[in-house]
């Protein structure tokens, strides 16, 4: 079914026709041949149509408001602060009869929960952000040009649940600061807009990034706390507790796909004994993906998900079937391991079922994700017993213990993730179908004997043997130019083995984190050196950030950056100066300056009309789809543009 579905979204019209007719037919002949392939040709088909239909009756007409202004009641579901004053809100409303979430700005006062009724100016669908808008299941954007009523969305279950949440979240935020504090809330209540760029980062770095997203690991935890609080003796009691647990737990987290997922597989998990059958991971998981599927097509396409479901698979059946083939083959006096056997190998089969979609996402996967899992759980698991007294009782008592755990799970999460040769960076183009054969060899020996066990132990180190080197000879001999950027500002990230210089265009502010991340996808783990001409005081705080996040040798910028900038070899240089880096000149230039000359000239501000450039590639960011000289290239639009550089001796200097 997951594959129709793909396959609709991006196979393109004729390929997905075809593939709808020999799925009928094959739904036809296995049907005829009483085959139970026929439920596997069933799902091709549903995929297929539900996704088909998803587009045309759902995506298509909903995406027609763009640049429309319309009159509308909406329902506010997440609110987040921006810079200015400015609130982002993820609103529910109603387009053309069809419920949608729309993500609009405003500087008024609106809480999550409010029906508001405004007159909202919509932005055209970008067709570039289509696939995450998709997968977020936001199909448009747009702002706030007259509130006209706001009123309490009432009294209800749901609003009691979300009085509690707050209250936990102020109870933790009180009582619980530094790394710690934001730990807690993300880990513990899902609010990962609580972490810094900083610890974001170091959590990718050190492979601890999922326990941010709630997943079953806190369906668990909540709801063994909870239940446990309660006598062994009202089972019924329980029974009806567990069932009321998994609707209450998607409005106290929020209707994530990764949250419906384990909704779906905790609610089979409590009917089964009701209906004195034994719950099979394997079965609910492919239960819920069917019904998240047919009622929410766009999930499919949303990264967390692919990570859950894969997740699951990897710890709940690879895992737990790898390991107990493992604890059969330790000797008689070493079984005493065995636990310790099953914890790290369904880590480990977590890392490889998940590490297909960790390097198409995010170019790598963490060499510490396996042992960071097995150090942070039990952390997290005595940060979820005391935290719930906490922000019921609201006693600073509970918060001792949390504030422990919390401290101590900081102090991991900043030792691995402060070292960033631990991602092993994959982007080379066939990486993730190597992890894709790691993955279904690992399947393979859960399900098959221990002559299927050694023999796909084999294939996945000859595997993961073979990635490694492509990944280590691309890094060594990397030698290229890309570029990031948020319409502002941009910076050029050169790329000299696993070194990199930085060449900021404009005042640099915001930029921190998309240039760590672009080191981090690319396999470079330090800065040689910052060139910086223009930065202002946002800028320096942006430097001073991706300090914290990688080495950096030197700083050549202005005064504002000397002063703020502490522990870093700064050098002041005049604005204006060009930068050098193997015989590329690089220059910085505002879209009005058509005189600047450079190999690359990096343009920041507002896009002119008619722009020109002497440069050899004038390299800017923006959302239009302007027409543009042949040497002008969008990098907003061409996210795969960069520049090869002759690989040679990485010679920087400064030209004023």
């Amino acid at each position: 079914m997951a594959f129709g579905m793909l396959t609709a979204y991006f196979g393109g019209g004729l390929f997905c026709g075809i593939l709808f007719a020999a799925a009928a037919v094959s739904v036809i002949y296995f049907a005829v041949k009483r085959s139970r392939s026929a439920i596997c040709a069933v799902g091709l088909l549903w995929g297929i149509a539900v996704m088909t239909g998803h587009l045309e009756l759902y995506c298509k007409p909903i995406t027609e408001f763009g640049g429309k202004t319309v009159r509308a009641e909406f329902v506010v579901n997440e609110a987040s602060m921006l810079s200015g004053g400015t609130k982002e809100y993820t609103v529910e409303m109603n387009l053309a009869g069809r419920k949608t979430f729309v993500r609009i700005t405003d500087r008024e006062k609106l809480e999550v929960g409010d029906v508001a009724t405004a007159v909202v100016e919509l932005n055209e669908p970008d067709s570039d952000d289509m696939l995450q808008n998709l997968a977020d299941g936001v199909l448009l954007s747009g702002e706030i040009s007259e509130l006209i009523a706001v009123k309490s969305g009432g009294a209800g279950i749901s609003s009691v649940i979300r009085v509690l949440r707050a209250r936990m979240v102020e109870m933790v935020s009180g009582n619980i600061f530094g790394n710690g504090g934001e730990l807690a809330l993300a880990m513990l209540l899902g609010e990962d807009s609580a972490l810094s760029p900083v610890l974001r980062e170091k959590l990718k770095i050190c492979g601890a990034s999922h326990y941010t997203a709630v997943s079953g690991s806190h369906f668990a935890l909540f709801a063994a706390v909870l239940l446990g609080a309660l006598p062994e003796k009202r089972r019924h009691v329980k029974q009806a507790v567990s069932l009321l647990f998994a609707p209450a737990a998607v409005i106290f987290f929020g209707p994530s796909p990764s949250v419906l997922r384990a909704s779906v597989m905790f609610l089979l998990y409590s009917l089964a004994p009701i209906f004195y059958r034994k719950a099979d991971t394997l079965n609910s998981l492919c239960i819920a993906i069917a019904l998240i599927g047919t009622f929410s097509p766009g999930t499919i396409l949303d990264t967390g998900f692919g990570m859950s479901v894969f997740g699951v698979f990897g710890a709940g059946v690879v895992g737990t079937e790898v390991s107990k083939k493992l604890c059969m083959l330790l000797p008689d006096k070493a079984k005493k391991l065995s636990p310790a056997v099953t914890v790290l190998s369904v880590s480990i089969c977590a890392l490889i079922c998940t590490s297909p979609i960790s390097i198409f996402a995010f170019k790598g996967v963490s060499l510490m994700g396996a042992v960071s899992s097995v150090i942070l759980m039990p952390l997290m698991t005595v940060s979820v017993i005391f935290m719930i007294p906490l922000g019921i009782t609201g006693m600073s008592l509970f918060a001792l213990p949390v504030d422990l755990a919390m401290r101590a799970a900081a102090a991991v999460v900043d030792f691995f993730g402060g070292i960033r040769g631990l991602w092993l960076t994959l982007d080379f183009e066939f990486a993730w179908i190597l992890a894709s054969g790691c993955a279904l060899a690992l399947s393979a020996a859960a399900f098959g004997n221990m002559k299927t066990l050694w023999f796909s132990g084999k294939c996945i180190a000859v595997l993961s043997a073979v990635s490694l080197f492509i990944s280590l000879t691309v890094c060594e001999r990397r030698s290229e130019v890309r570029f990031v950027g948020n319409y502002s500002t941009g910076a050029a990230v050169i790329f000299e083995g696993n070194e990199a210089v930085v060449f900021i265009s404009g005042s640099g502010t915001g930029l921190a984190t998309s240039i760590s991340r672009t080191m981090r996808e690319h396999g470079a783990v330090k800065i040689a050196c910052i060139a910086a001409f223009d930065a202002d005081y946002g800028g320096a705080l942006a430097i001073r950030e991706l300090s914290k996040m990688t080495d950096i040798d030197v700083v050549w910028s202005n005064s504002v950056v000397q002063t703020l900038i502490g522990g870093i070899n700064v050098q002041t240089v005049p604005n204006g100066s060009r930068l050098s880096v193997s015989g590329v000149t690089l220059a910085a230039a505002k879209f009005s300056d058509k005189e600047t000359s450079a190999d690359i000239v990096l343009y920041n501000g507002r896009l002119a009309k008619e722009p020109e450039s002497p440069a050899r590639y004038a390299v800017y960011f923006s959302s239009g789809e302007k027409e543009m000289p042949e040497n002008w290239h969008n990098a907003r639009r061409d996210r795969d543009f960069y520049i090869r550089l002759e690989n040679g001796a990485k010679n920087i200097s400064v030209i004023q």
